[in-house]
C-alpha cells in the first residue's frame, strides 16, 4: 500500500489530496524528542518531564493524550495518512512520520514576517514534494501522542526536525493565541513549500553537507 498515493496521481506541485491546516499537533509513537532525560521516545515520556523547546528552553509537560488512528483506503480517509519525511530532509537524523496537520517550523530566506525572522509553521502536508517527503499510507493503526505545554512551542524532535506543539485554549477568551510563531494556512503553505522547491532547483540540496542556524541540540 506504500504506492497508495502514487496510484491515485500524487506529484509533489500538485498533493494527491486536499491539504489540511495545523491542527492541534501530534507526534507517532516511536519519535523521539529532546528531553532532561536525553532523546526519549513521545510515548515513554510522563507529565513533568522536561522538554527542550525552540524558543524556552527547557519547559515542563504539563499534559500529554494518546489517540490511535485506524486509516482505511477509502477516499474520505486519505487526508489522514501520515507523511514520510527521508532522512536529513528536515534535520532529521532518521527517516520518521508526521501526521499531516502537525505543525513544523521552518526555515526559509523566502519568508517575511513582522519580525523579520526566516521561520514560518507550515503543516506538514504542504511539505509534500520537498526534499523526497510524500504521503504514505501507513497499512497499519497509528498512535499519536499530542504533548501540552503552558504556552504554544516548538520543539526538537530526532535530532533538528522542529514540531509545532500548540497550548489548548479557550477560543472566546484567546480568539488570536500567540503571535510568537508565524502559522501559515494551507493554500499560503503551499506557496511557500513550492517555491523553496524551485529555489532548491537551481542549488540542489546536499543532505551531506545540510546545516541549520537552528543547530542540533546535543543531548545524549
Amino acid at each position: 500500500m506504500l504506492d497508495w498515493f502514487q496510484k491515485r496521481g500524487g506529484s509533489s506541485s500538485q498533493p494527491a489530496v486536499p491539504m489540511v491546516s495545523v491542527g492541534l499537533g501530534g507526534f507517532l509513537a516511536g519519535t523521539h524528542v529532546a528531553s532532561n532525560l536525553g532523546w526519549r521516545p513521545i510515548e515513554a515520556l510522563t507529565v513533568g518531564d522536561q522538554v527542550l523547546t525552540f524558543d524556552h528552553g527547557m519547559q515542563p509537560l504539563i499534559g500529554l493524550s494518546r489517540e490511535t488512528l485506524k486509516i482505511s483506503e477509502e477516499p474520505e480517509d486519505a487526508m489522514m495518512c501520515p507523511v514520510l519525511v527521508p532522512r536529513d530532509a528536515l534535520n532529521n537524523r532518521v527517516p520518521m512520520y508526521l501526521t499531516p496537520d502537525q505543525g513544523v517550523l521552518v526555515e526559509s530566506d523566502l519568508v517575511q514576517d513582522i519580525q523579520g525572522d526566516p521561520f514560518a509553521v507550515v503543516p506538514a502536508c504542504a511539505l509534500e514534494g520537498y526534499r523526497g517527503i510524500q504521503r504514505l499510507h501507513p497499512a497499519a493503526e497509528v498512535e499519536v501522542i499530542v504533548p501540552r505545554f503552558a504556552t504554544d512551542e516548538v520543539v526538537y524532535l530526532e535530532a533538528g526536525l522542529l514540531g509545532y506543539a500548540p497550548t489548548e485554549r479557550d477560543l472566546l477568551a484567546d480568539p488570536v493565541g500567540t503571535d510568537l510563531y508565524t502559522v501559515m494556512p494551507p493554500n499560503e503553505a503551499r506557496k511557500l513549500v513550492q517555491a523553496m522547491i524551485a529555489s532548491e532547483t537551481c542549488a540542489p540540496f546536499d543532505t551531506a553537507t545540510a546545516h541549520s542556524t537552528t543547530g542540533f541540540p546535543i543531548i545524549s
